[in-house]
């Protein structure tokens, strides 16, 4: 069924006078109809927060909803382009931030990755993994990613790939600090989701 059918607008049907039919002299096809429109528009309206549906401008009907409610959320045509435009130089200009860890500028960039596929803004993998590869933290991660470019199995990597590689060093970096620290604190996060006492004197 095309796009056009499944929101195909419901006019009620009338007489030979040109009035709206009673419910009684609606033929099984006409009723049949009728009530599929009223559980359309039960159903948006269970589904809409009722705050967002009067900011809707719709009429009475299951289309006009549908309508304004894809108009609300995906925007108009121009609000998309511009919206491409900040995220194309979002991305651009996508560094670390001062005193951010690792996990969270990772987590950013996932954000602003899924953002630009949700608009439509493709990249090769080549400039996935250069674009994070360049935010890392040089005097940190330098060394690291030199070698690791310069493996063979390099090329083959995808975005998800490079970051378990990612992750995986921080902790192998993580173990060699701890075992070489005789003053090293307990991470507790890293098994334990409980509560923690706090240490008194």
């Amino acid at each position: 069924m095309l796009d056009e059918d499944r929101e195909k607008k419901y006019v009620p049907p009338v007489d030979g006078l040109g009035l709206e039919k009673g419910i009684g002299s609606l033929t099984e096809t006409e009723q049949n109809d009728f009530k599929a429109e009223k559980k359309m528009v039960s159903i948006l309206q269970q589904a809409i927060k009722e705050d967002t549906l009067v900011l809707l401008q719709h009429d009475d009907n299951s289309q006009s909803m549908w309508q304004a409610l894809k108009l609300k959320f995906q925007g108009s045509v121009s609000m998309i382009k511009s919206k491409k435009a900040l995220i194309k130089k979002e991305f651009d200009i996508f560094t670390g931030m001062k005193g951010e860890t690792t996990k969270q500028l990772i987590e950013r960039y996932c954000h602003l990755v899924v953002e630009m596929k949700r608009l439509e803004i493709t990249k090769t993998n080549e400039e996935w993994i250069d674009k994070l590869s360049d935010a890392l933290p040089y005097d940190e991660w330098g060394t690291y990613l030199m070698m690791l470019k310069n493996n063979s199995d390099f090329v083959n990597l995808n975005l998800s790939s490079f970051i378990k590689k990612i992750e995986a060093h921080e902790l192998e970096l993580l173990k060699i600090k701890k075992m070489n620290s005789s003053n090293v604190q307990q991470d507790v996060s890293l098994y334990y989701k409980g509560s923690v006492p706090v240490a008194t004197n």
